[in-house]
């Protein structure tokens, strides 16, 4: 696999983002691409990775919300 530094144009800013996949993060993934989310300024992107984690596609995430679980009574 391709490890290291990646880098893409942000579509949202235009800016030139540099971002890395921790050691071992998609270890578990059974199936490419796999989604990957990076949070860029005030917005947020998800990017796909191949098998070789080159860059498959991205996209713009509509909103970040934060879930929880609500303990049972």
């Amino acid at each position: 696999m391709a490890q290291g530094m990646k880098w893409m144009q942000c579509p949202v800013c235009k800016q030139t983002i540099h971002w890395k996949i921790p050691d071992g993060a998609l270890k578990d993934v059974k199936r490419f691409p796999a989604a990957i989310i990076i949070k860029h300024d005030d917005h947020y992107l998800i990017v796909y990775v191949d098998s070789h984690l080159q860059l498959a596609d991205t996209e713009i995430a509509g909103a970040f919300v934060e879930g929880s679980t609500q303990k049972k009574a």
